[in-house]
């Protein structure tokens, strides 16, 4: 059974431009992100299921861990809701 430590562990082994692809999919597609995780996870032996992903995140948002993050200018347009392109808005 994985553990939220485990779960730390791995998202501590992952590079923070990887980080940040998943958090801009979490924000444009949740289902898809936890997916990644889970496959992510297995890549690494770490076993894992939606609900386990859904959960460790809960918590580890209940924990304020991830208000340090940095979003990039395509997740904050993404997050706004805006769009630009070619001088439109």
């Amino acid at each position: 059974m994985t553990t939220l430590n485990d779960f730390k562990a791995l998202r501590a082994s992952v590079s923070p431009e990887v980080e940040q692809e998943l958090y801009s999919l979490f924000y444009s597609d949740p289902a898809a992100a936890q997916q990644k995780i889970v496959e992510m996870a297995a890549e690494k032996d770490v076993t894992l299921s939606v609900d386990e992903v859904q959960s460790f995140l809960q918590q580890m948002d209940a924990d304020d861990e991830f208000d340090d993050f940095e979003l990039d200018a395509v997740a904050l347009v993404a997050i706004a809701g805006g769009y630009h392109h070619q001088g439109r808005c």
